[in-house]
Parts: structure tokens; C-alpha cells; sequence
């Protein structure tokens, strides 16, 4: 027999209603007031979605079609309130016309719910092969059915979905029930569940085989995140298109693993193995079931192009270019560069990208740069090369480093030249919700690197830093997002450390109420200079009143020293607007300084994400 699908187009049931209410006079009335007692939600919210006569409806219905729609009710709020256990309601109609000078119908319903039914037999249980499996052992154990309990046929449909779900993620994709049913009897007002999977035999990737011509075969063949012999798993082909889109390499990618195509292969090098502990899938014995997997790749366009506009108060207008150049052999070497500009920052930065050991996501890269970069009241130049183990891990990144770098200045008592040759590592982790528009989540970061004069150095020292945010939801449209950072440079002569290694504080994202790096140590001319130890810290609540439109409230304080006993916390205090773009969140924040007789107020503008 074909099984197929048949459309009903609905004219035969149009006609017998067109012929019911053809006789009824022309009255027309807007709209049929619906009021359902007897029942709470969700039993009554579930009733009225089934009205035909609350429907909602574009042009007036007459008199005769309201009447024929109030007659279906009674049948329309009983099928409603048999997914709860209620066969057998009470139901009582009432259908008033519309009074004088309105053209509102009332139609009033009162429904006695009646005794629920409850299961009086449960049978759940899997057969076959995978029986045993944890995921459908627990999916049958933690079953909201029970006996003696109310019948509610979503919790019938959630066991089955999850036994099924348990056991084609597992590879067993011949599942199927064998039994499923449910058996009411109405005046006994019981109920009787069968529920028994057949799981069938247990499917295995077999070889992965892709068809592109861009990057050598055994490069490739790393981006697959299973072998062959493992169970079949669709999350793992998901995974497998993804990262491979990621990558950068290719423009579409196709994947082909057809059930159809399994062929049975028997695994030799098990064979003693077997013998001693026999598998729980006796087919397994005589091979498995193995189902090829084709990936069909097109390379993305050799060289790609990024360009970024914008405008902060810390940096005033800036604008970024970037060119990469995605095929530079079938090893998969990239190369990247970039340049920024901005009133306090001009950039241009290169690197070389090597992918290493989970080409996924680790690389080694070598990078150069030149910077011409204003540091507080110090503008700075500073030329730089170095190699990135950059390597991915459950939470985030972690990043090992080397970096030569000289620098000319000057703080104020005539030019300086440094020279710094630092080993370092950094660490990041973020977990949210939602990247652009966070809800709940967290991120912070460490790194810590020192140079040395013995190993071509012109300073001694070691700098930690310790960045922290989170955002935490307190209702519906209200959220608490904190942040804090502390650091410190340890070293026998602070003043051969160059400015891009010390630290300023105030700004957008740092002290609001106080200017872009403001909050630093002095020199004999008053210029900010930066200092060896920071600590800031930030408080602000968010509520958002329509969409992702908000208003904020926030604390700031924070202080940089060279002395960790001379910390004297300058703090802030303000409101801000809010709104989350799809490019991140947008701020606008109007901040008053405690600390400070420079100014009442200051205007922060800056855009990206919370975390």
C-alpha cells in the first residue's frame, strides 16, 4: 500500500455551511462577545482557542452563521478539555442577541469539568538492540504518566517524543512504536497506555569522503568530529556543516548520509574482544550496520573584505579596513591585515595563521604591528612582532604568547626608547544567554606577562590583570550588569615601563562621570602618565519598558596608583538609555562625578556587547 498525503481543499464542508445559513436574513452583527465560567486555565484558555464562534474575523457575520457556530460549541469546548483527562463535562449555553443600539452578541458558557480520567494501566518499555540504553532508560524513567494519576495526553506525547529522540540520537534509526495508544473508557472515566519502542538495529558512521579541490585531504579529514566505527549521530553531521561553515574556506556546504546507503562491515581488529565480552547488539557480530557520509564543499572567494565605521566618546570618530586572504595553500594558511583609525589610536596590524591540532579552532599565528596610540596625556609609538598559540577550550579561549616590541615616548622628562622582549599567556571564558543582547551571563579574563633585562630587556617586569562582567536577570524586563578589574605591575624601576604597559582608568567602559583615562598618576607637568596598580569597579540596573529600549542606573569607582596604600576610589553616578541593536548593545550614559570639581556631568556614547 503507498502511504502518501491527501489535501482536502474544504468546499464540501463551505457548501453544507453556505446551504445551512442561506435562509438567514441580512443582519449583521461586528463582533460575539465569548465568557466561559466553570473552568480556569489553562483548561479554559485551551477552550476558547477551540471556539469557532470567538474567531477571530476580518468582515461582520450575520445572524444565521453565528448561531450555526454557537451550536458547534458544546462538542468544540469538549474535545478542548480531553488533552486534561475530561471526557464526560457539563456544559450549559446561553446565545443573547445584541441589544438596542449595540450590535454585540453574548454568548455565555458555564462548564462543570466533570471527574477526571485516570490511567489505570501503563505499559512503557523498549525492545531490540538498544533497550538498554542510558538515554531511553532514563526518557521511560522520568515519565510524567503514572497510574491512578489524571490522564494529561501532552505528557503522553512528551514520553513518546523523548524515547523516540533517545534512541535515533543514539544511531539506532529504524526506531519505531510497535505500540502507541491510548484507550478511554468515558463512563469508567479510566484510561490505558501503550507505549513500546522498537528500537531496531543500531546504525555506525562509516567513511567521511569530501568532494572539494581547495585544501589537501588529510587537512581536511581533521575537521570531522567523529571516525568511523562510531555510532551515527545527526547532532555530530550538524556539527561537522557548522564547523566546517565557520572555517572560512567554503561558500556552502552539502552533506549526504543516507540511511539507504548503509552497508555492513565487520570490524576484524574486535574480533578477540567479542569473543571475551560479547556485544549487546548480537547483529554487531556479523558487522555493523555503517552508513557512508559525502561532503560536498565550494570554496568560499579567495580574499574577503571588512570595513567599520563609528564613533565613541572615548575615541572620538574611527573607521577600521581589513583584507584576509583565505587560500594561501591546501594546508589552510590565511593572512590577515588591518588597520584602525581614531582620534587617540592609528593602527596597522598583520598576521600569519597556521591551523594546528583541532584545526576548528587552534591556530599559531605570527603577527606584526605598528601603533601610534595616546596613553593618557602620552602619546606613544611603538613597533611590534611576535607568535600566538591560540588554542579554543570548553569556555573560551587561551592564548600562550611571545612579543618583541620597542617603544618611544615620553612622560614628560625628555624622549625615552624601550625595548621589551615578554613572554605571556591570557586566558578568556564567557557563557551567556545571549551574546548581542544578554539576559544572564558571565566573562572574565586573565593575562599575565613580564620581560627581563637579562633576556634583552630594558626593564625588569611582571603585569597581571583580571577583567570580570556579569549580567544577572531580577525580572521580566530588569537586569543587574557588574563589572571589575583589577591589575598590577611588579618591577624594581616603574619608570622604564612604557606607557602601553601601564594602566589609566575613567571613560565609557571604565569610571563613567570621568574622562578617557583621566584617572591616573602625575607628572611634574600635571599629565596623566598612568600608574602600576588599578581596581575599579561598576554597579548598574536596567530596565527595559518596551522591546529592547531601556534606561539604566549606575555606580562607578575605581582609582591607579603606584602604591597600593594610596588607592582614594573616584566614583560616579548616573542614568543612561538603552538599546540593544543587532550589533551589540547601544549606550548613552549622562554621569556625574563625585570625586572631581572639573565638571558636573559627562556624556558617554559606546556601542558593543555587555559581556
Amino acid at each position: 500500500m503507498r502511504a502518501g498525503v491527501r489535501f482536502v481543499t474544504g468546499l464540501g464542508c463551505a457548501g453544507v455551511l453556505c446551504a445551512a445559513i442561506g435562509w438567514a436574513p441580512a443582519v449583521w452583527a461586528d463582533t460575539v462577545e465569548v465568557e466561559i465560567v466553570g473552568i480556569d486555565n489553562p483548561l479554559r484558555s485551551n477552550a476558547r482557542k477551540s471556539l469557532s464562534v470567538a474567531a477571530k474575523h476580518e468582515e461582520s457575520w450575520s445572524a444565521g452563521h453565528i448561531q450555526t457556530l454557537y451550536r458547534l460549541a458544546p462538542k468544540e469546548i469538549k474535545q478542548a478539555l480531553m488533552p486534561y483527562g475530561y471526557y464526560a463535562p457539563e456544559i450549559e449555553t446561553e446565545l443573547d442577541k445584541p441589544a438596542a443600539g449595540s450590535e454585540t452578541w453574548q454568548a455565555r458558557f458555564t462548564v462543570k469539568k466533570g471527574p477526571a480520567t485516570k490511567i489505570r494501566t501503563l505499559n512503557i518499555a523498549a525492545r531490540g538492540p538498544g533497550d538498554q540504553l542510558d538515554a531511553l532508560r532514563r526518557a521511560m524513567k522520568d515519565t510524567e504518566l503514572a497510574t491512578d494519576q489524571r490522564l494529561v495526553q501532552s505528557r503522553y506525547t512528551a514520553t513518546k517524543s523523548a524515547m523516540f529522540n533517545a534512541a535515533y540520537n543514539a544511531g539506532y534509526l529504524d526506531a519505531a512504536f510497535s505500540q502507541s495508544a491510548i484507550r478511554v473508557d468515558p463512563e469508567a472515566r479510566l484510561a490505558e497506555i501503550d507505549l513500546v519502542l522498537d528500537t531496531g538495529e543500531r546504525y555506525y558512521f562509516g567513511p567521511v569522503t569530501f568532494k572539494q579541490d581547495l585544501l589537501a585531504d588529510d587537512f581536511v579529514q581533521r575537521f570531522v568530529p567523529f571516525d568511523s566505527g562510531e555510532p551515527y549521530s545527526a547532532q555530530e553531521l550538524i556539527d561537522l556543516q557548522l564547523v566546517l561553515n565557520d572555517s572560512d574556506y567554503y561558500s556552502q556546504i552539502e552533506i549526504d548520509a543516507e540511511r539507504a546507503r548503509a552497508q555492513r562491515e565487520l570490524n576484524n581488529d574486535a574480533w578477540f574482544y567479542d569473543l571475551i565480552y560479547p556485544p549487546s547488539d548480537p547483529l554487531e557480530s556479523i558487522g555493523q550496520l555503517r552508513i557512508p557520509v559525502t561532503v560536498t564543499a565550494e570554496p568560499s572567494k579567495g580574499q574577503s573584505y571588512k570595513f567599520s565605521a563609528g564613533y565613541g566618546t572615548d575615541t572620538g570618530p574611527r573607521v577600521g579596513a581589513g583584507v584576509k586572504f583565505r587560500h594561501l595553500n591546501r594546508q589552510g594558511h590565511q593572512f590577515r591585515l588591518d588597520t584602525r583609525v581614531s582620534q587617540i589610536q592609528r593602527s596597522l596590524q598583520a598576521a600569519y595563521d597556521i591551523p594546528i591540532e583541532n584545526v576548528a579552532q587552534d591556530k599559531l599565528s605570527f603577527t606584526a604591528s605598528i601603533n601610534n596610540e595616546q596613553f593618557g596625556d602620552i602619546t606613544s609609538t611603538y613597533y611590534g612582532v611576535g607568535v600566538v598559540r591560540d588554542t579554543g577550550w570548553q569556555l573560551g579561549r587561551k592564548r600562550a604568547y611571545l612579543r618583541f616590541q620597542q617603544e618611544f615616548y615620553d612622560l614628560g622628562n625628555g624622549n625615552q626608547n624601550s625595548i621589551l622582549l615578554y613572554p605571556g599567556y591570557n586566558v578568556t571564558l564567557q557563557k551567556a544567554d545571549d551574546l548581542l543582547f544578554t539576559r544572564k551571563g558571565v566573562s572574565a579574563s586573565f593575562d599575565v606577562h613580564g620581560a627581563a633585562e637579562a633576556l634583552a630587556s630594558s626593564t625588569n617586569m611582571i603585569s597581571a590583570e583580571l577583567n570580570g562582567a556579569a549580567v544577572l536577570p531580577v525580572t521580566e524586563t530588569t537586569r543587574v550588569v557588574s563589572r571589575g578589574r583589577l591589575g598590577a605591575i611588579g618591577t624594581d624601576n616603574f619608570e622604564d615601563v612604557p606607557p602601553s604597559q601601564r594602566f589609566f582608568a575613567g571613560g565609557a567602559q571604565s569610571v563613567r562621570g570621568y574622562n578617557f583615562q583621566s584617572i591616573s598618576p602625575t607628572n611634574a607637568d600635571n599629565e596623566d602618565i598612568g600608574g602600576r596598580y588599578v581596581a575599579t569597579f561598576s554597579l548598574e540596573g536596567n530596565w527595559f519598558f518596551y522591546n529592547k529600549f531601556g534606561l539604566a542606573t549606575f555606580f562607578d569607582a575605581g582609582d591607579v596608583t603606584n602604591e597600593v596604600g594610596d588607592f582614594s576610589l573616584k566614583k560616579g553616578v548616573g542614568i543612561g538609555f538603552r538599546y540593544g541593536s543587532p550589533v551589540g548593545m547601544v549606550r548613552l550614559d549622562v554621569a556625574h562625578p563625585l570625586d572631581d570639581t572639573g565638571g558636573d556631568f559627562a556624556i558617554h556614547f559606546s556601542l558593543g556587547p555587555d559581556l
